[in-house]
């Protein structure tokens, strides 16, 4: 028969006996049905129905019964509250969660422990767990079997990341083989005392001053596993008395846990990491999955009334509150014991000052850990000054940031040797940490508020915010000369953070009337940085607050102007929309203007060309393409790629598909030279990106289908590892999904918008975000002409003109004749052709006529796509005597078309033909 052990007990199901420790316990016969049950199916949730099915067989009994009993044996178990051993999931039932060890009748625990060293008479002391141990399995596991190869291990952490909780764990495990002894460094103020209260411990007296010899002697034949906790406050008398012990004794082993490293012999360091927190995508279907979720849903209903948590607001609340406290298992059992007397949501509101909001612990926990800031506090005790300082001043950061932003934050107040050793003392101590695999570090967000505390009572706080806003300064000046240079993903890596301490340095700047120029400088130099990250809307309100505190300052006319001028032009032009492109000329007429006075050509055609951005998006064609002609001719010292992105767009939406392709030509050769020399002209359109959504247009509408599908796939792989939303939302508004659905693929239609809604939802582009839902609509197949008025009511310039083209008949007649008068030749013989088709029945004189006019336009563009559909549809219109005529102008334009890929129209068009044949 098997005997089941956990920890120390083993429980016989045959003889019906438990034991801890080889001492019988007395238990009552439910108590143990019940043990058995639960300890048979460890890690399984069982009922309460099924407890009580399962021991009350042949009597009726209620819930309070299988209460009282679960009581007395987690009692005899010492569980506490939380359920080391049984542990209570509300609404649910009841789970075992000790790991269990089966043994084989007759085979004793000693016959399974490996003795092969004689020990001293050492009882082991291992505390208890407080509560069930939650994420930390695998490195207690790893960390054990490393123990069994190595003599010293230390487990390294920041304060109340679980260090002492690990090693009690750890211990548990152990103590099964080998005694434990626990030593609580914490308890000592003097270093010389470890010695004197680790004899109290073995049980050694010591007539003597030094107590050493003593332990030494008590220890030379034993195996005992000591556990050195809070070994920071102690680190020079712990490491020395740590090495004494493994030098005197062979069979010793110690596991530390210390915010830093004893720097001993032999030392295996394991950090011990934080949990693991939600990414901001995650559900409330995979909350199990991340540790840090787990332990707060858990401590939080042990501490309140809460039964259940399935709701996703709740889900993404608490995810949010794990997220804020950075994993930190100490902050996470804090904010879990508040939901009782706050209310999640109100919590999460006030996580702002989670110094003050986590205040209350647990009463039997360590002085040190009853409240967040006795945690902090006791490790801030351990540091030198100078490391007092440096922590301090590097609570600054809002972002991660390198040992060079560091030193340029002291400012001259320390020497390069006593920062460069004050620094690794933080690392050391866990008080920085690993930010990522570029060598930069960050602060847990509780200890940077704490940082920001002591700097601010400090009097140093303005100064060391000014030196944080000048490295501010120059890290964007960086970011925006690397931007032409750098490949994205290599670029990002490097300054994506950077945003954090931009946004810290401009509030502080702001919040200091004295200081406010910072606020102008960084909110100018920052546009690339904004724009990349997708956070136009943010960088709109930044801008538009420097700009209001720049009359009477010195920038009026600066450059520190022209940059923020043209910012908001772009940004107003992609965040608020058409109605807000009257503000935006205006911003770039401004900008044209300092930048002329200035001299500067680069920038003034920048301007010119957001000025033209909002022409072509306006359909005023002609004017954009004359404003780049002029300034072709007005500044002929620059390469003729300088203004090729503004020509190609212009003459292909006039509806000149070979000028466009020559300046698309001219524009990619530009683009060659560097990554990204002409980025961000005017309104923030990547020039590659751009140049070859309008070249996929003009090979579409030249019949060279499967060539401009190719170059679609090609140009949003490229889009996707550019990751620069605007230009995304570009390729697919104006070139994937049209050309998508005018082929008759629907389905490839709508998943490009689905991408280009995400995407507009996403950075909040309110220009584009105007298309999703006309477009949703004209891609379903069922939407009727009545319901397309709506759409077509505030539709003007080149949005009109797209809705119009993807609409087809269903499109009011009234819009057809306003995009026919326009400007848009791009898409005119579509038009001429969608208004032939809608008048036919009422007015079929007027259709033939308009089809020949959409016929001879596709011809004069040379368009063989919008002609084999003007075809198509004039044989629909046909009469008898016609039809032999119109079958011919499709074979003719069918010839000139790419084949290969089947398109709606050439199905078409094959299938009349066909029937023409029989």
């Amino acid at each position: 028969m098997t005997v089941l052990r956990f920890g120390r007990f083993e429980l016989d199901i045959a003889h019906r006996s438990l034991s801890e420790s080889g001492k019988i316990l007395h238990l009552g016969g439910r108590a143990f049905d019940i043990l058995a049950v639960l300890v048979a199916r460890a890690g399984q949730i069982i009922s309460k129905d099924e407890l009580i099915r399962a021991v009350w067989t042949s009597t009726t009994v209620d819930e309070g019964a299988l209460r009282v009993h679960m009581v007395t044996l987690r009692k005899l178990l010492g569980d506490r509250e939380a359920g080391r051993y049984i542990e209570n999931i509300p609404g649910r039932g009841y789970a075992f969660v000790m790991p269990v060890q089966s043994v084989e009748d007759g085979e004793s625990s000693s016959n399974v422990q490996p003795v092969a060293i004689p020990k001293a008479n050492i009882s082991s002391n291992l505390p208890r767990l407080a509560g069930r141990l939650i994420g930390r399995e695998t490195f207690v596991e790893e960390t054990a079997r490393l123990l069994a190869s190595s003599r010293l291990v230390t487990i390294a952490g920041a304060g109340g990341i679980g260090k002492t909780s690990v090693a009690l764990a750890i211990g548990e495990i152990l103590s099964e083989s080998r005694p434990v002894l626990f030593v609580d460094l914490a308890a000592l103020t003097d270093g010389r005392l470890i010695m004197p209260t680790l004899a109290s411990l073995l049980g050694v007296t010591v007539f003597s001053d030094d107590a050493e010899p003593a332990v030494l002697r008590a220890l030379e034949d034993s195996n005992v596993l000591l556990v050195f906790d809070n070994c920071e406050h102690l680190i020079l008398e712990a490491a020395s008395s740590t090495e004494d012990i493994l030098t005197a004794t062979p069979n010793v082993s110690i596991l530390a846990t210390s915010r830093e490293p004893l720097r001993v012999s032999g030392e295996r360091i394991r950090q011990l990491p934080s949990l693991v927190i939600p990414p901001e995508d995650a559900t409330n279907a995979d909350w199990s999955s991340f540790s840090a979720m787990e332990l707060f849903i858990d401590r939080m209903m042990l501490s309140s009334d809460v039964e259940s948590f399935d709701r996703p607001e709740d889900f993404e609340t608490a995810a949010s509150i794990v997220r804020r406290l950075d994993g930190i298992p100490l902050a996470i059992e804090f904010a879990a014991s508040r939901v009782a007397h706050l209310g999640l949501a109100n919590l999460a509101n006030s996580l702002d000052d989670p110094l003050t909001v986590l205040r209350r612990g647990r009463r039997t926990a360590p002085p040190r850990q009853q409240t967040l800031r006795a945690t902090l506090d006791w490790s801030f005790d351990s540091l030198t000054p100078t490391e007092k300082s440096l922590f301090e001043y590097v609570a600054v950061f809002a972002g991660s940031f390198s040992s060079d932003a560091a030193l340029s934050v002291s400012g001259g107040r320390l020497s390069e040797d006593d920062f460069y050793e004050a620094f690794d003392g933080l690392f050391l101590k866990s008080f920085l940490s690993v930010s990522a695999g570029d060598g930069s570090y960050r602060l847990l967000e509780t200890t940077r508020r704490y940082g920001l505390e002591k700097l601010e009572k400090s009097g140093q706080s303005d100064a060391i915010r000014a030196a944080h806003a000048v490295y501010c300064e120059k890290e964007l000046q960086s970011a925006e000369a690397d931007w032409k240079v750098l490949a994205t993903p290599q670029w990002m890596r490097r300054y994506s953070s950077l945003i954090n301490d931009v946004r810290a340095a401009i509030q502080w700047s702001v919040d200091h009337e004295r200081d406010a120029d910072f606020a102008i400088r960084l909110s100018a130099r920052s546009t690339v940085l904004w724009a990349q990250l997708g956070l136009m809307n943010e960088q709109t309100k930044v801008v538009e607050q420097a700009l209001a505190r720049l009359p009477g300052s010195k920038h009026v006319g600066t450059r520190i102007e022209l940059e923020l001028r043209i910012s908001r032009g772009g940004a107003l032009f992609h965040v608020r929309g058409f109605p807000a492109d009257p503000e935006a000329l205006a911003e770039f007429d401004r900008s044209a203007e300092i930048a002329e006075a200035l001299g500067d050509t680069s920038t003034f055609i920048r301007a010119t060309a957001g000025r033209a951005s909002i022409w072509v998006s306006n359909a005023r064609y002609a004017e954009a393409i004359d404003m780049a002609l002029k300034l072709g001719i007005r500044f002929p010292e620059m390469s003729l790629g300088s203004f090729s992105r503004m020509l190609e767009h212009g003459y292909f939406f006039h509806g000149n598909l070979k000028l466009a392709s020559d300046h698309v030509e001219g524009s990619l050769r530009d683009a060659e030279g560097s990554l990204r020399r002409t980025l961000n002209d005017g309104v923030g359109f990547d020039q590659r990106i751009i140049s070859r959504a309008v070249l996929i247009f003009v090979k579409f509408l030249q019949g060279d289908t499967s060539e401009a599908f190719r170059e679609l796939d090609s140009a949003m792989e490229e889009a996707r590892a550019l990751d620069y939303s605007i230009s995304t939302c570009l390729l697919l508004f104006l070139t994937a999904s049209p050309i998508a659905f005018l082929s008759g693929d629907h389905k490839r239609a709508g998943e490009y918008l689905d991408i280009a809604e995400t995407l507009t939802k996403k950075h909040a582009l309110h220009r584009w975000s105007l298309w999703v839902a006309a477009y949703r609509s004209l891609i379903s197949d069922g939407i009727q002409r009545p319901e397309t008025e709506e759409i077509f009511h505030s539709a003007v310039g080149m949005r009109l003109e797209y809705l119009l083209v993807l609409a087809g008949v269903r499109a009011p007649l009234e819009a057809l004749d306003r995009g026919i008068k326009g400007e848009g030749g791009w898409c005119r013989p579509e038009l001429l052709r969608i208004k032939a088709k809608v008048l036919n029945e009422s007015d079929p004189l007027q259709a033939q006529s308009l089809i020949k006019a959409a016929l001879d336009e596709a011809r004069r563009m040379e368009a063989p796509f919008w002609e084999l559909r003007a075809a198509n549809t004039a044989y629909e219109l046909a009469g008898p005597d016609q039809e032999i005529t119109a079958r011919a102008k499709i074979k003719s334009t069918l010839d000139r078309v790419d084949g290969a890929y089947l398109t709606a129209d050439i199905a078409k068009a094959r299938e009349i033909l066909d029937v023409g044949d029989l």
